[in-house]
């Protein structure tokens, strides 16, 4: 699956969004046209896929998986850009953090990391796939939400918030509850996976049986080569980048964060009686605790 960039998002955005996600051919084009962008425009796809020692197929591929039509229309893109492109995001995230910053200095580089990681989120997300995803999750009869470890919070997060407004979902973080929910689902159910990698052996299952099943599967994840991103039929993806001082933590959990509240929102205004089951689930909560006080 490639992902279609939404906005006009500039030549090394999106390198940075896709980031790990690129085949070993894929990526020795993504090293040309980033040190010599306009070298590259001038060339045509037999020689770019000649200088890349790949084929004219794995040249289009990178093309598409950039957001672009086909080739002709990198290259017009490429034409536009600085003579050698960065790869690499802006000060003061460069360094990355170290041991020696202050607090301070590790808000300040959590806040621009994370704002440049949700940034790359919205533009990897065509209205299209937004909106097809709200329309599946909206009319489906059961959801079934799967992750693990930091996926796992999320998936919690998003259940919690469909059960406010009276959506059946269920969350599922070991393999077997998992895999018992999935074969018990069926052509009116969706069921969604989380994974930032894409990797994740237990979620895969549990799509993989989903679709089996019958389901709607959608994805949210960072890799769109992942086996994870081949068992959906939808599939959000959410920017690739990661900081290496935490792996596997806040930044990937803040982008799909950000599209679970988007999906949330797009659900409940979907749904005629939404605001008014939310302000009585919160009555009861809220009457609840007052009585224990």
């Amino acid at each position: 699956m490639n992902p279609t960039f939404s906005g006009n998002l500039d030549m090394a955005s999106r390198l940075r969004a896709l980031e790990g996600a690129f085949s070993q051919a894929e990526q020795r084009i993504v090293n040309l046209l980033a040190q010599d962008p306009q070298r590259v425009a001038q060339l045509s796809v037999t020689e770019l896929a000649k200088l890349a020692a790949t084929s004219t197929a794995t040249v289009v591929r990178t093309s598409r998986r950039l957001g672009f039509e086909g080739y002709p229309a990198l290259r017009l893109a490429l034409a536009a850009q600085p003579l050698q492109l960065s790869t690499q995001p802006p000060a003061p995230l460069v360094a990355d953090i170290s041991d020696g910053d202050s607090a301070q200095q590790i808000l300040s580089k959590l806040l621009a990391f994370e704002v440049e990681a949700a940034t790359a989120t919205v533009a990897l997300l065509t209205d299209t796939v937004l909106t097809d995803a709200i329309v599946a999750l909206s009319q489906a009869r059961r959801i079934d939400i799967y992750g693990v470890g930091a996926s796992a919070l999320v998936a919690e997060d998003f259940c919690q918030k469909l059960r406010r407004i009276g959506v059946f979902c269920q969350f599922y973080r070991h393999a077997d509850d998992a895999l018992v929910s999935a074969c018990q689902l069926t052509a009116q159910d969706v069921a969604l996976a989380i994974s930032h990698s894409g990797d994740t052996a237990e979620v895969i299952a549990a799509l993989h049986q989903a679709r089996q099943s019958g389901a709607t599967t959608l994805a949210l994840t960072a890799n769109p080569r992942s086996a994870l991103a081949r068992k959906a039929h939808l599939l959000l993806l959410t920017s690739g980048r990661e900081l290496g001082f935490r792996a596997a933590a806040m930044a990937s959990r803040t982008s799909q964060l950000l599209l679970i509240d988007c999906l949330f929102i797009g659900i409940t205004q979907r749904f005629p009686f939404a605001r008014e089951t939310l302000q009585k689930t919160h009555d009861i909560v809220r009457d609840r605790r007052s009585k224990k006080l």
